[in-house]
């Protein structure tokens, strides 16, 4: 081999190490999920139903431009920033960058904040069939953090014009390691001038943390006490999901682990996820409860994304349960309060039904005064997230 050859074959630039740092990552984090290991792979590869024919599925879809997109039922006439975007799945696949901007410009999404899937969800071997979901079947969920790097990587290799689009935020981290913020603050170093927030991270998500290997996380914990500092040093808003309370009681139970986390660092601006909510979790005077919240901590702002948006906002629960608010209570709420709610999609790495998720807020939009919903739907976001010149 001549010495020109060698060169040639040696010289790595330092995004292709970084990707090549991330498929290894990925790899052995998927380990878990390939009958009999990473070693077998490429004899995978022979078999029809094999994780490794799952999983260049799931990569054929990263690049595809002509993902069907179901068109939004209602003319478009807002310009909205979406607040809450996963671009991987639980699998950590995606539908990619290029479909998701056709959806976002069929749904008037200008922006929108993207991140991972810090918890993907493990195929065992005594599985005959891959789970598509958290909740496909009880085999349990792990903290994923190569899916930091799996989203850097394809944003950065995206056009200007696309990049341009999104406010990237990290997610790919264990809160109850008090690690974390070191972890934080590795990526801060390798993708400078990269990141606009912190997020989604996840404490007290029912299902989900409870399938999760290790100890249910809670926002008051230390992993996220050094997380909160370092987002408040580094002008970082951190997005946080944390149920209110548990499935099927009405009790409040984890209220207070967010005031503690809220009164903790007040440099700190932290985004509470779907108010809360999610399945199962069913309470009365959530309205009362967010607006104390507001009022007692200058740094909350309140993301309404998810279930909580079709169950409370429209009333609209699988099993009858009825709280005691109509959509106009929720209007009076966030007139009071302006500038501290946000709307988002909560999709996960898929586009199809995109629209539909965007244009179910002019319900809510259409009753709010035309600044509020302005404030509601970019200019709070925008006053939140890190831009870099």
């Amino acid at each position: 081999m001549s010495d020109k050859k060698e060169k040639k074959g040696m010289d790595v630039t330092r995004r292709e190490f970084l990707k090549l740092t991330a498929a290894g990552a990925a790899g052995i984090a998927a380990s878990s999920l390939i009958p009999g290991g990473i070693g077998n792979v490429f004899a995978a590869e022979k078999t029809s139903d094999s994780a490794y024919k799952v999983h260049q599925e799931g990569q054929d879809r990263a690049i595809n431009e002509k993902i069907k997109i179901e068109a939004p039922k209602e003319k478009i006439r807002y310009d909205i920033i979406d607040n809450h975007l996963h671009y991987l799945d639980f699998l950590e696949h995606t539908d990619g960058f290029p479909a998701l901007c056709d959806a976002m410009d069929m749904s008037g999404v200008s922006k929108a904040v993207i991140f991972g899937m810090g918890i993907a969800k493990q195929w065992d071997s005594s599985m005959p069939e891959a789970p598509s979901y958290y909740l496909s079947n009880d085999s349990r969920c792990y903290y994923y953090s190569a899916t930091d790097f799996l989203l850097a990587e394809d944003l950065l290799a995206q056009p200007e014009k696309i990049r341009k689009r999104f406010f990237p935020f990290c997610c790919g981290f264990n809160c109850n390691d008090k690690f974390a913020a070191d972890h934080v603050e590795q990526l801060l170093r390798l993708y400078p001038k990269f990141w606009s927030g912190i997020g989604e991270i996840m404490s007290r998500h029912d299902d989900l943390t409870a399938l999760t290997y290790g100890e249910p996380p809670h926002i008051d914990g230390e992993g996220f006490l050094g997380i909160f500092d370092l987002a408040a040093k580094e002008g970082l808003p951190v997005l946080v999901h944390h149920n209110i309370t548990a499935q099927n009681t009405e009790k409040i139970l984890y209220l207070e682990e967010l005031n503690k986390a809220l009164e903790y660092n007040k440099k700190c601006n932290i985004i509470w996820a779907h108010v809360g909510i999610s399945r199962r979790v069913e309470v009365k005077n959530l309205i009362e409860i967010a607006d104390k919240l507001l009022n007692r901590h200058k740094n909350l702002w309140i993301d309404i994304s998810w279930l909580v948006y079709d169950y409370y906002f429209l009333d609209e629960f699988p099993n009858n349960f009825y709280d005691g608010d109509k959509l106009d209570d929720w209007v009076d709420l966030i007139e009071k309060h302006p500038d501290r709610f946000l709307v988002g999609t909560d999709k996960v790495g898929h586009w199809a039904t995109y629209p539909a998720e965007v244009v179910k807020y002019y319900k809510l939009l259409d009753r709010l005064k035309d600044k509020t919903a302005d404030l509601i739907i970019r200019e709070n976001i925008l006053s939140l997230v890190k831009e870099y010149k």
